[in-house]
C-alpha cells in the first residue's frame, strides 16, 4: 500500500531527529475499496481472534447478569478454611519451604493468629483478605503483608486452604452460565457466532449440533474455567467436550516418552507449575486428566472429531507450552489441529491469550513473534526483550529477572501455534492503551503487520490459497499497524516510529492480497458506540472522525500525532458522535 508521497514526507518531517538511523521498508500499492454486503458467513472464516473482556452472565459473575436467576445449587464463590490440615499441607509444600527462615515464622505466626480467631470458618475472598487486614501485632501489619505475599506462595495458600463445595446431592457445585440472562448481547453473539462456523463444518451441518472442544491451557488452574466454558457453549447450541490439555499433561507426556512415571507424578507436575491440591477440589477432572495421559490416543481421537477448538484467556506462555513439545516442536495434538484446520474440517477460536498465541509462523520471510507481556510506555523507554515474561508480581519500577522491569515488553522471536501468520496479535487493546507496544514491537523485529483486538470483539479470518478474508464483529473494534512504509529511529532511549494505521469495527472487511501484498477493505455503516470510555487513541479519533488536520496527545511520555492524508478514509456519520468511527489508511507517528 503505498501513501501520499507529499502527505508521508509532512509526517516523516514532524519526527525528523539528526544523526539517528532510519530504517524504511518496501511497500505495495495503493489498496482498492469495494461496497460489499457486510452478511455474515460462518462457512467463510477459520478463525476467531477475540480480544477478551467477554462478559458473560454467570453464577460467579452475576454482574453480567440481567437478573440473578442462581441458587445454592450453582457455584457462587470459592470459599476457603483455616483448618490444621489444610495448614500442615501448606507448611510441607515447596512454595512455603522456600522462603527464608524468617518469613516462614512470619508466616506462621499470621496463619495462626488468623486460625486462632476464624478456627474453622467458611471465608469468601473477601472475608480472607478481612482476616489478614484485621491481623496486627508486634512488627506486622497485616494489610502489608497479605499484599506482600510471594506470588508462589500466595497461590499455594489459596489452593490449600480452598474448600470442596457439594450441592444437595453430594456432588460438585459448578460455574453455571445463564446466556439467556446475558446483559452484554455482543458477548452472547459472538459465542453464537463461533458455534454457527463450528455448526458449518459439521457432517450434518442441517441438523446436528457442532462438537465443540474448550481447552483452558491459559490459566495456572486449567480446571477452574472448565465449568464455565462447557455450560458456555453448551447454552449457545453446542455438544461440547473439555479436554484436559495442558502444560502438565504435556510434560508428563514427555516424561513417559522418556520411560519415567509421568502420568502418575501429574500432582507433582502441576505443582511445580503453580497449581496445587487441585485432586480435592476438582477429583473427576484430574481423574479424567490422568486417564488421558496414560492414553494419549484418546485426546488425537477427540480432536478429531470435533468440529472447533475455542482456547481460553490467562497467559498465552501457558497455552503454547501445552501445544507444543519440550524442543519447541508441534506437539501431536497441535498437529491434528493444524490439519484439521487446513482441511476445512475445523475451526479455532480463542480469547485473550487464546488469541495471541495465534501468532506466528513466517510472513515475508521473517518470523512473526508472539507478544507475552509489557505496556506501551516501557516498551518505548526500552525497546523489546525477546524472553520469558517477568513474573506478575515485579514491580513496574524496580529489576525482576534477567535485568528486566514488570512492564517490560516480551516477546517469544519464534512465535506461538502459527495459526495466524500475518501479522503479531494483541489484545484488550484499545482499552488498554496498547497501540505504541504493538508499533513498537513490529517495528524491532521488522514485522510488517500488527492486528490489536478490542474486548468484546472478534477477528475472523479465513484463507483460500495465500490470500486471507478478514472481518470484524462485536462492539469494539480491531486497530491494525502496517509498517510496509515505515520509519524506526532510535539513539539512545529515545525511539520514533512513522507508519500507517487502520481501526476496522462491526461489519467492516479487510482482505490481504498476497499477490499484491496489499489490503482491500470494505468499511461498513457506523453502528452505535457501546465500548466504554477507555481507550485514548480509539476515542481521540471517534470524537474526530472525519478530521482533515493533524490529532496529536500525549501518552504518558509518548507524544502521538495523526495525519489525515488524502488516502485516509473514515467511516462517519456528521455530527453523530455516538457512532463507532472506522477508518483505513491514517498516517501516525509516535516518538518518547
Amino acid at each position: 500500500m503505498s501513501i501520499s508521497a507529499k502527505r508521508f514526507a509532512s509526517l516523516i518531517l514532524l519526527f525528523a531527529l539528526s544523526n539517528i538511523e532510519v530504517h524504511a521498508a518496501n511497500g505495495s500499492e495503493k489498496e482498492t475499496k469495494t461496497q460489499e454486503s457486510i452478511k455474515l458467513n460462518a462457512k467463510q472464516h477459520q478463525l476467531m481472534l477475540v480480544g477478551g473482556g467477554l462478559k458473560t452472565c454467570s453464577s460467579l459473575s452475576q454482574k453480567n447478569c440481567l437478573t440473578a436467576r442462581f441458587d445454592e445449587q450453582d457455584k457462587q464463590q470459592n470459599l476457603y478454611q483455616f483448618s490444621p490440615n489444610r495448614l500442615t499441607a501448606l507448611y510441607a509444600a515447596p512454595p512455603f519451604l522456600q522462603q527464608s527462615e524468617n518469613y516462614r515464622q512470619d508466616f506462621s505466626r499470621v496463619i495462626q493468629h488468623i486460625y486462632s480467631r476464624q478456627q474453622d470458618k467458611l471465608l469468601t475472598r473477601t472475608q480472607l483478605r478481612d482476616a489478614f487486614d484485621r491481623t496486627q501485632f508486634q512488627h506486622i501489619n497485616g494489610a502489608i503483608f497479605y499484599d506482600e505475599i510471594p506470588a508462589i506462595l500466595f497461590d499455594a495458600m489459596l489452593d490449600y486452604l480452598e474448600v470442596a463445595q457439594t450441592d444437595s446431592h453430594g456432588q460438585r457445585k459448578k460455574e453455571r452460565v445463564d446466556l439467556a440472562n446475558n446483559s452484554n448481547q455482543s458477548a452472547l453473539s459472538i459465542y453464537q457466532h463461533f458455534v454457527a462456523m463450528a455448526q458449518s463444518r459439521s457432517p450434518s451441518a442441517t441438523h446436528g449440533k457442532a462438537k465443540i472442544a474448550v481447552i483452558t491451557a491459559s490459566s495456572r488452574d486449567p480446571f477452574e474455567s472448565a465449568d464455565f466454558y462447557t455450560s458456555v457453549f453448551t447454552q449457545a447450541g453446542a455438544d461440547v467436550l473439555w479436554l484436559p490439555l495442558d502444560q502438565s499433561y504435556q510434560q508428563a507426556r514427555a516424561l513417559e516418552a522418556l520411560g519415567l512415571p509421568g502420568c502418575k507424578q501429574l500432582s507433582t507436575v502441576r505443582a511445580h507449575n503453580g497449581s496445587y491440591n487441585r485432586e480435592a477440589i476438582y477429583p473427576e477432572r484430574t481423574q479424567q486428566q490422568q486417564h488421558f495421559c496414560q492414553h494419549p490416543e484418546l485426546m488425537l481421537e477427540q480432536l478429531s472429531q470435533v468440529q472447533g477448538v475455542f482456547f481460553n484467556g490467562g497467559d498465552q506462555s501457558r497455552t503454547l507450552a501445552a501445544l507444543t513439545l519440550p524442543n519447541g516442536a508441534d506437539s501431536p495434538e497441535l498437529t491434528v489441529i493444524k490439519q484439521r484446520l487446513a482441511a476445512n474440517l475445523m475451526v479455532v477460536g480463542g480469547t485473550s491469550a487464546g488469541t495471541a498465541v495465534q501468532s506466528g509462523s513466517v510472513f515475508s520471510g521473517r518470523p512473526v513473534p508472539m507478544i507475552s507481556s509489557g505496556t506501551s510506555e516501557t516498551a518505548f523507554k526500552r525497546g523489546a526483550f525477546a524472553a520469558a515474561p517477568p513474573p506478575e508480581s515485579c514491580a513496574s519500577h524496580s529489576p525482576c529477572i534477567n535485568g528486566l522491569m514488570g512492564g517490560d515488553l516480551t516477546y517469544r522471536a519464534l512465535g506461538g501455534t502459527g495459526l495466524f501468520q500475518l501479522g503479531i496479535l494483541d489484545t484488550h487493546f484499545s482499552e488498554r492503551d496498547r497501540e505504541a507496544r504493538l508499533t513498537l514491537l513490529a517495528a524491532q523485529t521488522s514485522s510488517r503487520f500488527g492486528f490489536g483486538v478490542d474486548e468484546t470483539t472478534a477477528l475472523l479470518v479465513g484463507w483460500q490459497n495465500n490470500d486471507l478474508a478478514m472481518q470484524v464483529i462485536g462492539q469494539g473494534g480491531v486497530f491494525i499497524v502496517d509498517l510496509a512504509h515505515s520509519i524506526y529511529k532510535l539513539q539512545g532511549s529515545k525511539r520514533q516510529v512513522v507508519g500507517m494505521s487502520h481501526y476496522l469495527t462491526h461489519g467492516d472487511k479487510v482482505g490481504y492480497n498476497d499477490k499484491t501484498q496489499s489490503l482491500d477493505f470494505t468499511l461498513a455503516q457506523p453502528q452505535p458506540f457501546e465500548a466504554n470510555e477507555d481507550g485514548v487513541w480509539r476515542n481521540t479519533v471517534r470524537q474526530a472522525c472525519g478530521a482533515t488536520e493533524p490529532l496529536r496527545w500525549q501518552q504518558g511520555d509518548i507524544a502521538i500525532v495523526l495525519m489525515p492524508s488524502e488516502d485516509t478514509h473514515f467511516n462517519h456519520a456528521q455530527q453523530q458522535s455516538n457512532l463507532t468511527c472506522s477508518y483505513h489508511s491514517l498516517p501516525f507517528g509516535m516518538e518518547n
